[in-house]
């Protein structure tokens, strides 16, 4: 199948397509958790790739040049998908690579930095050698009433807080806030880093 596969850069032509397979790759993925309706944009350069088979998006992958999430001299990945129907056939490799071939020819960079909750991504990384450079916990939090009346105080009425905290700090943070626990998408998840080099 990799003869029939084509790594291309994206085009605004694909938007309505990449949303469709952006949304079923999340179908099966703790990687996001919300909808996007409309294909991000980005403060800096980006890399931002689709792959294809007979015409059709397959997987994806956008990484952006020294992007806030990362040091100088690295590609932050902010997306990165193969619809179901096509894993386990190397086109998510194929993709990383022809995205490092681009980060070298073109930026003169070899890393690229990559965080995931999901527990197959997390897997996939680590079987492709991806070095592991920190985890954290991602979380929501039904806000306090202190907290609501705050926020109410400029016009905003606070339902949930979306946040991180540091491995160690969880029970901590359990403890002094409402954590929401009994929402498969919101409840707190390990989210790995790994640096990749190729």
């Amino acid at each position: 199948m990799n003869d029939e596969i084509m790594i291309r850069e994206y085009n605004s032509g694909d938007e309505l397509d990449w949303l469709d397979l952006h949304a079923s790759v999340m179908v099966d993925s703790y990687a996001w958790w919300t909808v996007i309706h409309k294909k991000p944009s980005y403060k800096n350069d980006i890399i931002d790739l689709v792959a294809c088979h007979n015409e059709k998006l397959v997987g994806f992958t956008v990484g952006e040049i020294n992007s806030d999430k990362a040091e100088n001299k690295n590609v932050f990945i902010w997306d990165f998908g193969v619809h179901r129907n096509y894993r386990g056939k190397d086109i998510g490799r194929m993709m990383i690579r022809h995205l490092h071939k681009i980060m070298n020819n073109k930026y003169g960079i070899n890393k690229s930095i990559w965080y995931s909750q999901d527990p197959d991504s997390i897997d996939y990384y680590k079987y492709i050698g991806m070095k592991e450079i920190g985890r954290h916990w991602q979380l929501t939090l039904k806000p306090t009433k202190e907290q609501k009346e705050l926020f109410r105080k400029d016009k905003f009425n606070c339902r949930t807080i979306r946040g991180d905290c540091a491995i160690d700090d969880l029970d901590y943070v359990r403890k002094k806030f409402n954590v929401i626990e009994d929402d498969d998408t919101l409840k707190p998840m390990v989210c790995v880093g790994y640096e990749y080099i190729l």
